[in-house]
């Protein structure tokens, strides 16, 4: 690895295989974890709270595992001691997350997306393009995103985002009207961020799916 590669070295983040984000590595030392004073946050519970570090060692980076309770892996092999980088090296966090180390001369351009929607369960919070969604999404459209983004690509019918939507209330008096207001509500929040992916689609005469970008 070059100088310059190791100037211009970032990690890429992948939901699902799809890029959402991405950091430079301009640090000396750049922290990963749930919390939100690492450096690079991932806001799932299988990512400790503070997950593992890399760190630039004269013109290469190393990963180092910071005792993370579930570990960390660099191209499918448990790390258990400081693992030096190399360009497309996939590190896997937790089941949906992977970070790519990236070249941004050479392997940073396969990996282009934006929009990713992230979501905090235990928190209840939601970022979008890595900004979070301020004020906070009301708890029925944080329970219906949560649902839809559990399985991308699936229809929910409407029925079982009514159940989702109102956990409280019978069924018979949510009306189709008070589901797609909701719905409209929600997308529009998430479009706040990322205008150009509507996300959150229509099925006629089945219901809705989400679909990351």
């Amino acid at each position: 690895m070059n100088d310059q590669t190791s100037r211009e070295a970032l990690l890429v983040l992948l939901l699902d295989g799809k890029a959402c984000q991405n950091w430079l590595l301009v640090q000396e030392t750049t922290t990963i974890g749930r919390r939100e004073d690492n450096d690079v946050v991932i806001p799932d519970r299988w990512v400790s709270r503070y997950h593992a570090e890399v760190r630039r060692e004269g013109t290469r980076y190393v990963i180092q595992d910071l005792g993370s309770k579930n570990g960390l892996f660099v191209n499918g092999k448990l790390a258990t001691g400081p693992v030096g980088l190399e360009d497309g090296d996939q590190i896997q966090i937790a089941p949906r997350y992977q970070l790519v180390f990236a070249d941004s001369e050479a392997t940073a351009p396969l990996f282009e997306g934006t929009g990713c929607v992230l979501i905090d369960e235990d928190a209840r919070r939601v970022w979008v393009q890595g900004h979070e969604l301020e004020p906070a999404l009301s708890s029925a459209q944080f329970d219906l995103l949560k649902a839809l983004t559990s399985d991308p690509g699936r229809v929910f019918s409407r029925d079982e985002l009514i159940a989702i939507g109102w956990p409280d209330a019978d069924p018979s008096g949510i009306s189709r009207d008070a589901l797609d207001s909701l719905i409209r509500r929600l997308r529009k929040r998430l479009m706040s961020a990322e205008p150009s992916h509507r996300y959150i689609h229509a099925v006629r005469g089945h219901g809705f799916k989400f679909e990351q970008p």
